[in-house]
Protein backbone atom coordinates (compact mmCIF):
# COMPACT_ATOMS: atom_id res chain seq x y z
CA UNK A 1 0.00 0.00 0.00
CA UNK A 2 1.29 3.88 -0.83
CA UNK A 3 1.27 6.65 0.78
CA UNK A 4 -1.61 7.97 -0.80
CA UNK A 5 -3.69 5.03 0.28
CA UNK A 6 -2.58 4.93 3.61
CA UNK A 7 -3.75 8.70 3.87
CA UNK A 8 -6.86 7.53 2.25
CA UNK A 9 -7.15 4.66 4.82
CA UNK A 10 -7.15 7.01 7.16
CA UNK A 11 -9.28 9.88 6.00
CA UNK A 12 -11.80 7.11 5.53
CA UNK A 13 -11.32 6.57 9.44
CA UNK A 14 -11.34 10.07 10.12
CA UNK A 15 -14.80 10.53 8.34
CA UNK A 16 -16.15 7.12 9.73
CA UNK A 17 -15.53 8.64 13.27
CA UNK A 18 -16.95 11.89 12.50
CA UNK A 19 -19.89 11.58 10.58
CA UNK A 20 -20.75 8.28 12.34
CA UNK A 21 -19.18 7.69 15.20
CA UNK A 22 -19.92 11.59 16.33
CA UNK A 23 -16.75 12.18 17.89
CA UNK A 24 -15.51 15.44 17.99
CA UNK A 25 -12.22 16.16 16.20
CA UNK A 26 -10.43 16.46 19.71
CA UNK A 27 -11.23 12.88 19.87
CA UNK A 28 -10.35 11.56 16.69
CA UNK A 29 -6.80 13.59 16.95
CA UNK A 30 -6.08 11.64 20.11
CA UNK A 31 -7.20 8.14 18.89
CA UNK A 32 -5.90 8.46 15.23
CA UNK A 33 -2.82 9.41 16.86
CA UNK A 34 -2.98 13.14 14.83
CA UNK A 35 -2.98 16.90 15.46
CA UNK A 36 -6.26 19.03 14.94
CA UNK A 37 -5.11 20.37 11.78
CA UNK A 38 -4.76 16.90 10.94
CA UNK A 39 -7.96 15.75 11.44
CA UNK A 40 -9.42 18.69 9.78
CA UNK A 41 -6.99 17.80 6.59
CA UNK A 42 -8.22 14.09 6.68
CA UNK A 43 -11.97 14.77 6.70
CA UNK A 44 -11.44 17.48 3.42
CA UNK A 45 -9.11 15.03 1.67
CA UNK A 46 -12.20 12.14 2.51
CA UNK A 47 -15.05 15.12 0.66
CA UNK A 48 -12.53 15.90 -1.70
CA UNK A 49 -11.87 11.83 -2.69
CA UNK A 50 -15.84 10.82 -2.77
CA UNK A 51 -15.38 9.00 0.36
CA UNK A 52 -18.43 10.63 2.28
CA UNK A 53 -21.82 10.72 0.65
CA UNK A 54 -24.55 12.63 2.36
CA UNK A 55 -27.91 10.84 2.87
CA UNK A 56 -30.36 12.23 4.71
CA UNK A 57 -33.67 10.63 5.56
CA UNK A 58 -36.71 13.31 6.33
CA UNK A 59 -39.30 14.40 4.19
CA UNK A 60 -37.54 17.95 3.42
CA UNK A 61 -34.84 15.98 1.61
CA UNK A 62 -37.06 14.58 -0.90
CA UNK A 63 -38.88 17.95 -1.00
CA UNK A 64 -35.35 19.80 -1.55
CA UNK A 65 -34.27 17.53 -5.17
CA UNK A 66 -37.51 18.09 -6.15
CA UNK A 67 -37.50 21.49 -6.66
CA UNK A 68 -34.10 22.03 -7.53
CA UNK A 69 -34.66 19.31 -10.41
CA UNK A 70 -37.82 21.95 -11.71
CA UNK A 71 -35.31 24.74 -11.04
CA UNK A 72 -32.99 23.16 -13.34
CA UNK A 73 -35.35 22.49 -15.79
CA UNK A 74 -37.34 25.36 -16.01
CA UNK A 75 -34.59 28.02 -15.51
CA UNK A 76 -36.50 29.68 -12.60
CA UNK A 77 -35.32 31.88 -9.77
CA UNK A 78 -37.37 30.34 -7.08
CA UNK A 79 -38.89 26.91 -6.55
CA UNK A 80 -40.15 25.95 -2.61
CA UNK A 81 -41.32 22.36 -2.88
CA UNK A 82 -43.44 21.73 0.56
CA UNK A 83 -44.05 18.27 1.91
CA UNK A 84 -47.96 16.60 1.29
CA UNK A 85 -49.30 14.10 3.04
CA UNK A 86 -51.27 11.20 0.21
CA UNK A 87 -53.57 9.87 3.05
CA UNK A 88 -55.03 13.99 3.60
CA UNK A 89 -56.54 15.53 0.62
CA UNK A 90 -55.53 19.23 0.38
CA UNK A 91 -52.69 18.96 3.55
CA UNK A 92 -50.54 20.60 1.63
CA UNK A 93 -52.59 23.86 0.91
CA UNK A 94 -51.85 24.89 4.22
CA UNK A 95 -48.23 24.83 3.78
CA UNK A 96 -48.33 26.36 0.84
CA UNK A 97 -49.59 29.44 2.21
CA UNK A 98 -46.97 29.53 4.87
CA UNK A 99 -44.39 28.98 2.12
CA UNK A 100 -46.22 32.03 0.28
CA UNK A 101 -46.15 34.64 3.04
CA UNK A 102 -42.78 33.67 4.12
CA UNK A 103 -41.39 35.12 0.32
CA UNK A 104 -44.57 37.84 0.58
CA UNK A 105 -43.17 39.07 3.69
CA UNK A 106 -39.64 40.02 2.37
CA UNK A 107 -40.99 41.89 0.05
CA UNK A 108 -43.23 43.89 2.07
CA UNK A 109 -40.67 44.32 4.98
CA UNK A 110 -38.37 46.91 2.60
CA UNK A 111 -38.51 50.28 3.59
CA UNK A 112 -38.34 51.66 -0.43
CA UNK A 113 -41.70 51.91 -2.13
CA UNK A 114 -42.33 48.79 -4.18
CA UNK A 115 -45.57 47.55 -6.13
CA UNK A 116 -47.22 44.38 -5.95
CA UNK A 117 -49.30 42.72 -7.60
CA UNK A 118 -51.82 39.69 -6.92
CA UNK A 119 -53.76 37.16 -9.15
CA UNK A 120 -56.87 35.32 -7.25
CA UNK A 121 -57.53 32.36 -5.61
CA UNK A 122 -57.53 29.76 -2.62
CA UNK A 123 -54.36 30.35 -2.05
CA UNK A 124 -53.47 33.41 -2.87
CA UNK A 125 -56.17 34.69 -0.29
CA UNK A 126 -54.55 31.82 2.55
CA UNK A 127 -50.39 33.30 1.44
CA UNK A 128 -52.11 36.72 2.41
CA UNK A 129 -54.02 36.15 5.42
CA UNK A 130 -51.22 34.32 6.69
CA UNK A 131 -49.18 38.06 6.43
CA UNK A 132 -48.79 40.04 9.90
CA UNK A 133 -49.62 43.21 9.77
CA UNK A 134 -47.39 45.81 9.40
CA UNK A 135 -47.18 49.49 8.27
CA UNK A 136 -46.14 49.69 4.62
CA UNK A 137 -48.11 52.90 3.99
CA UNK A 138 -45.28 53.26 0.65
CA UNK A 139 -46.69 50.30 -1.06
CA UNK A 140 -48.64 50.05 -3.45
CA UNK A 141 -50.77 46.21 -3.76
CA UNK A 142 -52.58 46.10 -7.23
CA UNK A 143 -54.66 43.09 -8.89
CA UNK A 144 -53.70 40.94 -11.80
CA UNK A 145 -57.24 39.58 -12.39
CA UNK A 146 -60.92 41.04 -12.78
CA UNK A 147 -62.67 40.74 -9.00
CA UNK A 148 -66.11 40.61 -10.35
CA UNK A 149 -68.33 37.69 -11.25
CA UNK A 150 -70.83 37.56 -14.29
CA UNK A 151 -73.91 37.84 -11.58
CA UNK A 152 -71.92 41.33 -10.23
CA UNK A 153 -70.89 39.71 -6.92
CA UNK A 154 -67.40 40.34 -5.79
CA UNK A 155 -64.66 37.57 -5.76
CA UNK A 156 -64.51 36.34 -2.75
CA UNK A 157 -60.65 35.14 -2.85
CA UNK A 158 -59.25 38.29 -4.12
CA UNK A 159 -56.87 39.08 -1.46
CA UNK A 160 -55.74 43.09 -2.56
CA UNK A 161 -58.03 44.57 -0.10
CA UNK A 162 -57.24 42.49 2.81
CA UNK A 163 -53.26 42.78 2.27
CA UNK A 164 -53.71 46.14 1.96
CA UNK A 165 -55.62 46.83 4.50
CA UNK A 166 -53.00 44.47 6.97
CA UNK A 167 -50.25 46.79 5.47
CA UNK A 168 -51.77 50.18 5.18
CA UNK A 169 -50.70 50.31 1.27
CA UNK A 170 -52.35 51.54 -1.69
CA UNK A 171 -54.83 49.71 -3.05
CA UNK A 172 -55.87 49.30 -6.80
CA UNK A 173 -58.40 46.62 -7.81
CA UNK A 174 -59.30 45.59 -11.44
CA UNK A 175 -63.24 46.43 -11.67
CA UNK A 176 -63.90 44.12 -14.28
CA UNK A 177 -65.19 40.44 -14.92
CA UNK A 178 -62.21 37.91 -15.84
CA UNK A 179 -64.19 37.35 -18.78
CA UNK A 180 -66.32 40.21 -20.45
CA UNK A 181 -69.79 39.30 -22.28
CA UNK A 182 -68.39 40.64 -25.36
CA UNK A 183 -65.72 41.62 -27.08
CA UNK A 184 -67.16 44.95 -27.70
CA UNK A 185 -67.67 45.66 -23.85
CA UNK A 186 -63.81 43.88 -23.17
CA UNK A 187 -62.62 46.79 -25.31
CA UNK A 188 -65.15 49.51 -24.42
CA UNK A 189 -64.03 48.42 -20.49
CA UNK A 190 -60.01 48.34 -21.10
CA UNK A 191 -60.07 52.05 -23.35
CA UNK A 192 -61.63 53.20 -19.83
CA UNK A 193 -59.00 55.58 -17.99
CA UNK A 194 -59.73 54.60 -15.03
CA UNK A 195 -59.18 50.48 -16.25
CA UNK A 196 -55.33 51.73 -18.34
CA UNK A 197 -54.21 53.53 -15.17
CA UNK A 198 -54.90 50.23 -12.81
CA UNK A 199 -52.87 48.65 -16.29
CA UNK A 200 -50.18 50.53 -15.82
CA UNK A 201 -49.81 50.10 -11.82
CA UNK A 202 -49.91 46.36 -12.93
CA UNK A 203 -46.77 46.85 -15.76
CA UNK A 204 -44.98 48.87 -12.94
CA UNK A 205 -44.95 45.94 -10.45
CA UNK A 206 -41.75 44.20 -9.36
CA UNK A 207 -43.43 40.72 -8.24
CA UNK A 208 -46.63 39.00 -8.43
CA UNK A 209 -48.39 36.49 -6.68
CA UNK A 210 -50.69 34.11 -8.67
CA UNK A 211 -52.44 30.63 -8.29
CA UNK A 212 -52.96 27.97 -11.63
CA UNK A 213 -56.37 26.56 -12.12
CA UNK A 214 -56.90 24.11 -14.02
CA UNK A 215 -59.53 23.43 -16.76
CA UNK A 216 -62.06 20.52 -15.85
CA UNK A 217 -65.34 20.02 -14.81
CA UNK A 218 -64.09 21.20 -11.61
CA UNK A 219 -62.44 24.14 -12.44
CA UNK A 220 -62.16 27.41 -10.44
CA UNK A 221 -63.66 29.77 -13.56
CA UNK A 222 -66.24 27.75 -13.62
CA UNK A 223 -67.12 26.84 -9.99
CA UNK A 224 -67.21 30.35 -9.43
CA UNK A 225 -69.14 31.34 -11.76
CA UNK A 226 -66.72 33.53 -14.10
CA UNK A 227 -67.05 31.53 -17.02
CA UNK A 228 -70.50 29.38 -17.77
CA UNK A 229 -70.57 25.63 -19.13
CA UNK A 230 -70.58 26.64 -23.09
CA UNK A 231 -67.30 28.51 -22.53
CA UNK A 232 -65.90 25.80 -20.43
CA UNK A 233 -66.73 22.83 -23.17
CA UNK A 234 -65.40 25.98 -26.15
CA UNK A 235 -61.66 25.67 -23.30
CA UNK A 236 -61.98 21.70 -23.49
CA UNK A 237 -62.77 21.37 -27.21
CA UNK A 238 -59.36 23.23 -27.33
CA UNK A 239 -57.57 20.94 -25.36
CA UNK A 240 -56.35 23.63 -22.17
CA UNK A 241 -55.46 21.98 -19.40
CA UNK A 242 -54.71 25.06 -17.50
CA UNK A 243 -55.36 29.01 -16.80
CA UNK A 244 -52.87 31.74 -15.76
CA UNK A 245 -54.88 34.64 -14.55
CA UNK A 246 -57.98 33.66 -16.44
CA UNK A 247 -55.80 32.58 -19.85
CA UNK A 248 -55.97 29.25 -21.03
CA UNK A 249 -52.94 27.15 -21.92
CA UNK A 250 -52.50 23.71 -23.64
CA UNK A 251 -50.22 21.19 -22.72
CA UNK A 252 -46.91 23.16 -23.53
CA UNK A 253 -48.18 26.15 -22.03
CA UNK A 254 -48.86 27.88 -25.62
CA UNK A 255 -51.94 30.79 -25.47
CA UNK A 256 -55.48 29.10 -26.89
CA UNK A 257 -56.81 31.92 -29.47
CA UNK A 258 -60.64 30.74 -28.84
CA UNK A 259 -63.79 33.12 -28.72
CA UNK A 260 -62.97 33.24 -24.78
CA UNK A 261 -59.45 34.36 -24.82
CA UNK A 262 -60.41 37.37 -26.90
CA UNK A 263 -62.82 38.63 -23.97
CA UNK A 264 -60.34 37.95 -20.92
CA UNK A 265 -60.04 41.18 -19.31
CA UNK A 266 -56.48 40.23 -17.47
CA UNK A 267 -52.97 42.06 -18.56
CA UNK A 268 -51.82 39.87 -21.26
CA UNK A 269 -49.17 37.55 -20.03
CA UNK A 270 -46.49 38.51 -22.36
CA UNK A 271 -46.76 41.95 -20.98
CA UNK A 272 -46.20 40.42 -16.86
CA UNK A 273 -42.54 39.29 -18.35
CA UNK A 274 -40.57 42.07 -16.46
CA UNK A 275 -41.73 40.98 -13.29
CA UNK A 276 -41.27 38.04 -10.84
CA UNK A 277 -44.15 35.85 -11.08
CA UNK A 278 -44.31 33.56 -8.71
CA UNK A 279 -47.25 30.75 -8.54
CA UNK A 280 -48.70 29.50 -5.70
CA UNK A 281 -50.28 26.21 -6.38
CA UNK A 282 -50.16 22.91 -5.11
CA UNK A 283 -52.08 18.97 -5.97
CA UNK A 284 -51.93 16.22 -8.71
CA UNK A 285 -54.79 17.62 -9.93
CA UNK A 286 -52.78 20.69 -10.80
CA UNK A 287 -50.01 19.32 -11.54
CA UNK A 288 -50.38 19.27 -15.74
CA UNK A 289 -51.71 22.94 -15.78
CA UNK A 290 -48.86 23.81 -13.41
CA UNK A 291 -46.04 22.05 -16.08
CA UNK A 292 -48.08 23.71 -18.64
CA UNK A 293 -47.45 27.24 -17.15
CA UNK A 294 -43.63 25.68 -16.51
CA UNK A 295 -43.50 24.94 -20.29
CA UNK A 296 -44.95 28.15 -21.86
CA UNK A 297 -41.84 29.58 -19.47
CA UNK A 298 -44.44 32.31 -17.53
CA UNK A 299 -43.11 32.00 -14.08
CA UNK A 300 -40.13 33.20 -12.67
CA UNK A 301 -41.19 31.09 -9.31
CA UNK A 302 -43.08 28.43 -8.19
CA UNK A 303 -44.29 26.90 -4.46
CA UNK A 304 -45.96 23.83 -4.95
CA UNK A 305 -46.68 20.44 -2.92
CA UNK A 306 -44.56 16.95 -3.43
CA UNK A 307 -47.75 15.39 -5.29
CA UNK A 308 -47.56 18.10 -8.13
CA UNK A 309 -43.50 18.43 -7.85
CA UNK A 310 -43.26 14.81 -8.60
CA UNK A 311 -45.37 14.98 -11.26
CA UNK A 312 -44.01 17.58 -12.66
CA UNK A 313 -40.84 15.99 -12.63
CA UNK A 314 -41.51 12.61 -14.30
CA UNK A 315 -43.49 14.30 -16.86
CA UNK A 316 -41.26 17.53 -17.40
Amino acid sequence: MDKFELKLDQAARAAWLSYVGGRTQDEIASQLGVSRPGVQRLLALARQEGLVKVHIDHPLANCMTLSQAIRDRFGLAFCDVVPADPGAEHSSAHYIAIAGCDLMTRYLERTEPLTLSLGSGRTVRATVEAVSRMDRPQHRVVSLVGNVARDGSSNRYDGVTTLADKTASERFLLPAPVVAASVEERDAMRSQRLFRAILDVASEAEAGFIGIGPINRQATLFQDDFINEAELDELLHHQAVGELLGWPLDQWGQLIDCTVTRRITSPALEGLARQHLVALAGGREKGLAILAALRGGWLKGLITDEAAARLIVDSG
